[in-house]
């Protein structure tokens, strides 16, 4: 308890220094009282028997020398005794007296001793004051004047002295004991409430603050500790908002970023770095943590700490291209690395886009490539007048003519398609009837439907709504296309189909051929610019190769979607989804 109390270990040390200091000088005032009326005593005593010694060496009558000193010994309660030289009383003092004052009597001075043991006839049951005179006449010694006076008659006013001083003693130790209970109050008061001050700021309270009545070092000490509080809120506050913005930027970026030490386990991870972390876990391992690196990243880890540099390095895993740049982090303003931090970016989207760059550039170069060689070389066959006849040359004509459209086309197809992947693309929508839309697009290909010998059937039911709100110009371009790939791939004596059905809130076209089919490999890729199932990119069959991109960008604008099924052999089939008009409001343009 005393251990813990600052107020006990005040108030006990202020008592014990004042304890300790009253003892002392009580000690110190009593031997100083003693030694006082021990000298005046021994004066007095020593007065008086120089007195009876000149009374005895110069009165005639010795008798009433030793009356009268016998009476004024017993006026002070004291006893005289006169030894000649020769007498054992003289023997026994001087051999009992040191050296010095041997020889001080020697010299006719007076020696003062305190409880002299000596036989004599004097009293001597009490500690007496001993006056030892020497009794000389003309230098020469003829005996000793002994003088004593019990030590009681000083006693009596040494203990008065010593019961006042103690009394004074003990009066000072209880008043320095209130006074000191006082003082360490006061003094542990505004400490006690520092430290309840410091236990809140401890616990994250940082509203407490301390009454600073003083302008002492303690009163300094709470106003400190009050702007301590006040800058530590505002510290942690500001700590608390980056730390917040810091968790929310870590959560909304897509890319995983994840913090470890120097022994691989996981300092801080945000969502996608915890999923990368798991999935990695799982594939080695076979069990889920988050906690720690799993082995690829720390080997990662030893490189990056051994080298001190930033490393990078891509892996692939369940089919994505995955970047990992792994920097190491340094203690602040030292050289010490206490750990690294990684980024995991996705890159399959980016190399994808590099890579359809390139193809695009590919593609559009060997789609205009043939052209372009086949109209110079005809051209030049009609500068070089080549034929005679006028229907060869007619011909070359033609085929030039037919290659310019061909390219047209082509740049139409892609000016087309890039408007519709930039949100440039022009719709004029209204509300549309898309059983007149097929059955008009039926009508433009049954002559070529009959002269490839492939039947053409259109398929409506009659009970369902086919209201939409669309650009009827480009649905009628998406049928078409459809369409006209159909009857391409369809040899003769097939069938190409288009069926038409309300599916719940959507309008569901169906085009379906019983053509070559597409091989599975490539459906996933079907609707890309300029791919062909055609791996020998024939020319035969026509087409740029973007009419089914472009296809599928017109029916997401108008927020439906289009699916192909498709078997070798078989057939194949394109289905196109488009949400009902909801109402017949006016006519609008997007």
């Amino acid at each position: 308890m005393i251990r813990n109390s600052v107020v006990a270990k005040l108030w006990l040390t202020i008592i014990g220094l004042v304890v300790i200091v009253l003892t002392l000088l009580s000690v110190f005032l009593e031997q100083l009282f003693d030694s006082y009326f021990y000298k005046t005593h021994a004066d007095e005593l020593v007065k008086k028997a120089d007195y009876i010694h000149q009374l005895i060496l110069n009165e005639p009558d010795r008798d009433l020398a030793m009356r009268v000193a016998n009476l004024l010994a017993a006026e002070s309660n004291s006893h005289i005794l006169i030894t000649g030289p020769l007498d054992v009383e003289t023997k026994d003092v001087l051999k009992n007296l040191p050296k010095e004052e041997q020889d001080q009597l020697k010299n006719g001075n007076p020696v003062v001793e305190r409880d002299l043991n000596v036989r004599t006839k004097l009293r001597t049951d009490t500690e007496n004051i001993w006056v030892i005179f020497p009794l000389t006449v003309n230098d020469t010694f003829h005996g000793l004047l002994l003088m004593n006076q019990p030590i009681t008659v000083t006693q009596d006013a040494i203990v008065k002295i010593r019961d006042l001083i103690l009394f004074a003693a003990g009066l000072g130790i209880v008043l320095a004991t209130g006074l000191a209970f006082v003082v360490s109050k006061n003094l542990s008061r505004p400490l006690i409430q520092m430290n309840r001050v410091a236990e809140r700021m401890a616990e994250g309270d940082f509203h407490g603050k301390v009454n600073v009545v003083t302008q002492d070092e303690v009163g300094q000490l709470g106003m400190t500790l009050n702007a301590l509080a006040y800058k530590l809120e505002d510290t942690i506050n500001h700590l608390s908002k980056e730390k917040e913005q810091l968790a929310g930027i870590l959560t909304s970026i897509t890319s995983g970023v994840v913090s470890a030490d120097l022994n691989g386990h996981v300092i801080l991870a945000n969502p996608p770095a915890k999923r990368w972390l798991r999935s990695l876990w799982i594939q080695g391992t076979g069990r889920a943590d988050e906690q720690r690196l799993p082995q690829e990243l720390w080997e990662l880890e030893q490189l990056v700490l051994q080298k001190r540099q930033v490393h990078e390095v891509e892996q692939v895993w369940k089919g994505r291209s995955i970047a990992i740049t792994m920097t190491p982090l340094y203690e602040p303003g030292e050289e010490i690395v206490r750990g690294v931090v990684a980024v995991f970016r996705d890159i399959t989207e980016e190399k994808t886009l590099d890579r359809l760059r390139k193809d695009f550039v590919a593609n559009v170069s060997h789609e205009l490539r043939t052209p372009l060689a086949m109209m110079q070389g005809y051209s030049e066959a009609l500068i070089d007048d080549f034929g005679d006849d006028p229907e060869q040359r007619r011909e070359l004509a033609q085929i030039i003519l037919d290659e310019t459209h061909r390219m047209r086309r082509l740049v139409n197809d892609l000016l087309d398609l890039a408007q519709l992947e930039s949100g440039q693309f022009q719709m004029n929508t209204s509300l549309v009837d898309m059983r007149s839309v097929l059955k008009k697009v039926g009508r433009k290909f049954v002559a070529l439907a009959h002269d490839n010998g492939v039947e053409l059937r259109v398929s409506i039911a009659e009970d369902g709504s086919y209201q939409v709100c669309a650009d009827a110009d480009r649905l009628e371009q998406v049928f078409i296309n459809l369409v006209d790939n159909a009857l391409r791939y369809t040899p003769r004596g097939g069938t190409v189909t288009l069926e038409m059905m309300q599916e719940g809130n959507f309008i569901r076209t169906t085009v379906r051929d019983t053509g070559t089919g597409i091989p599975p490999e490539d459906l996933p890729f079907i609707f890309e610019r300029f791919y062909k199932a055609d791996k020998a990119r024939t020319r035969s069959k026509g087409g740029t190769g973007l009419g089914l991109s472009i296809a599928r960008n017109i029916v997401l604008r108008h927020q439906g979607d289009i699916v192909v099924k498709s078997e070798i052999g078989v057939g194949t089939s394109f289905i196109v989804l488009l949400p009902i008009a909801k109402d017949t409001g006016e006519n609008g343009d997007t």
